[in-house]
């Protein structure tokens, strides 16, 4: 199966505890969810094509209200907080030609909706790309000509893709822990 963003094989698995754990459900050790996904985050090589940064990223993300809010064990939030600086000081002075990236949406928005968006960022390309962009964010641009209304499914991929994407979520994810890139 070709895939939009690379993924490990047993994602599917992976977001499910991620979004179990997210929403109080999961009955494994938390704090070792945690720990998991910052180590293959840290492995993960940025900027390279074969490796899920992006997807990896996102579960930080995923999981960040449960380093936030449920008073994880010693050494989670930092283990936590060390990665995702890392990820996001691989954006240092790089530019692109986008003027919208799907980071700059609400994160709460980005919480509720990333289950399906992985979904459809792991599949084929020819699923429904516009999907891909947060309905309330949009509700909020006042001018529909604006950037991402105006976006095609092609265009909105290509921000899903963009190499300051990764760093940009683990930004979000800095902000949701109330922490500083370190």
């Amino acid at each position: 199966m070709s895939t939009v963003i690379p993924v490990p094989d047993n994602w599917h698995a992976v977001l499910s505890g991620w979004d179990d754990l997210r929403h109080g459900y999961h009955a494994g050790d938390k704090d070792e969810t945690v720990r998991d996904c910052a180590r293959r985050l840290d492995t993960a090589a940025p900027g390279s094509k074969g490796d899920p940064v992006l997807f990896w990223t996102l579960g930080l993300l995923m999981l960040a209200p449960h380093v936030a809010f449920d008073g994880p064990g010693p050494g989670v939030e930092d283990e936590a907080i060390a990665v995702l600086s890392r990820v996001a000081r691989d954006d240092d002075g790089r530019t692109c030609a986008h003027g919208w990236h799907p980071y700059e949406a609400d994160v709460d928005d980005v919480l509720e909706h990333l289950p399906a968006w992985l979904e459809v960022l792991s599949s084929p390309v020819d699923q429904a790309l516009e999907d891909l962009l947060p309905e309330a964010y949009l509700d909020e641009l006042e001018d529909v000509e604006a950037e991402p209304a105006n976006l095609s499914g092609p265009d909105i991929l290509a921000r899903w893709q963009c190499p300051r994407t990764a760093p940009g979520f683990a930004r979000a994810a800095l902000d949701y822990l109330g922490a500083t890139i370190r």
